[in-house]
């Protein structure tokens, strides 16, 4: 009894330092990681999971080969042909496709073992991302897109077009669903489209009235990406919970079209135009037009242009975005005037625990017993 009252004065006093030492002020603050190698010409970072990000590097001499970045280090290049980008990643499994062949590929564990996942008839394929032990894309056949989805092999290979359509593909996927477009007809606009694994499950979200739309990303029952009601017009980034009724037009006031690349939890990331300019800023937003916020402005005045690809939550709410920012002021070491993309990443920490959090923790202490979870 005397060593619990012990523990719990020096638990309180632990806490009270805490709460005497906090800022008055302690709003979390975006950081900015440049990904960018001074050893490689362009890079530009396309997916995320965890504090490891994906995409390519371009060597002085112009080649491009897919990239890792993990926790922020300088990237490494993963096995596979020249003009190779890595495009997904979800733990140690990431996804891409070999340009040149415009082969769908896949990279798996620690060794980052290479295959191939196009099969045999098709012409053409794209591995866009993964979730767990599934990859999704797209493959044509007969000159025609359809959606595919794999398990780490050619053989694997799921054709999940729907019939309803003329061409199809898959873009984002999570435990709820896979993300994507339809093509109604021929040369017609894209609808964006939501599947659960088969052909037959399909759900177009296109809204009522629209033009073009696309869903470019999906996260706990809600897709994002844009919808376009005019054929010249403005994108607005958009909102779905698994109907075309459900849309929500997530575009800021502040830029006059917009557009989502990459959804997890309650955190979409994007890409929109400020109102009278003509370059495009990384944004991010937290499920609302007004919570919109411009990842450009954390950037030096080097970077004309930015856009954020992709977005994780880890475990301990750190938020990751990643994407590239356009260096307006790079010069080659020959004095050659280079403007390029630069990965990038923003990191959003979460905020200490507030007041009343530690208070109800040491309340706890006081008067509660430890209960065994069953």
């Amino acid at each position: 009894m005397r060593r619990t009252r012990v523990w719990f004065r020096v638990a309180a006093l632990l806490v009270l330092l805490v709460i005497c030492c906090q800022p008055a002020s302690a709003a979390p603050a975006w950081q900015v990681v440049l990904l960018h190698p001074s050893s490689e010409l362009e890079t530009s970072a396309l997916g995320v999971s965890g504090a490891s990000a994906v995409g390519y590097v371009r060597d002085f001499s112009g080649v491009a080969r897919p990239a890792l970045w993990a926790n922020s280090s300088l990237p490494i290049t993963l096995p596979g042909p020249a003009d190779t980008w890595a495009l997904g990643i979800d733990g140690t499994t990431i996804v891409g496709q070999a340009r040149v062949t415009v082969d769908a590929v896949v990279w798996q564990g620690e060794m980052h073992n290479l295959a191939v996942l196009e099969p045999s008839g098709v012409s053409s394929s794209s591995a866009l991302a993964v979730f767990g032990a599934t990859e999704v894309g797209s493959m044509v056949i007969g000159g025609a897109p359809h959606a595919a989805a794999w398990a780490g092999s050619a053989e694997t290979v799921r054709d999940i077009h729907p019939v309803v359509a003329w061409g199809s593909a898959l873009r984002a996927i999570d435990a709820t669903g896979e993300a994507g477009d339809l093509i109604p007809v021929v040369h017609g606009s894209t609808h964006a489209a939501l599947w659960q694994g088969t052909a037959e499950s399909v759900v177009d979200l296109h809204p009522a009235g629209a033009y073009a739309s696309s869903a470019q990303a999906i996260s706990n029952g809600r897709q994002g990406g844009y919808v376009q009601f005019e054929r010249d017009g403005p994108a607005h980034a958009a909102l779905w919970s698994g109907t075309p009724d459900s849309y929500v037009d997530l575009t800021p006031s502040f830029v006059w079209t917009a557009g989502i690349n990459g959804m997890d939890g309650g955190v979409q990331a994007g890409v929109g135009v400020p109102t009278g300019s003509s370059g495009f800023h990384a944004l991010v937003w937290f499920g609302s037009a007004d919570s919109c916020l411009d990842l450009h402005s954390f950037l030096s005045s080097d970077y004309t242009k930015s856009e954020a690809r992709a977005v994780d939550i880890d475990e301990f709410g750190t938020i990751r975005v990643v994407g590239y920012a356009y260096n307006e002021n790079y010069y080659l070491p020959n004095g050659t005037y280079y403007p390029r993309n630069e990965a990038m990443m923003w990191v959003l920490v979460p905020e200490p625990s507030s007041l009343a959090a530690l208070a109800a923790g040491l309340a706890g202490l006081a008067g509660v017993r430890p209960r065994r979870r069953r």
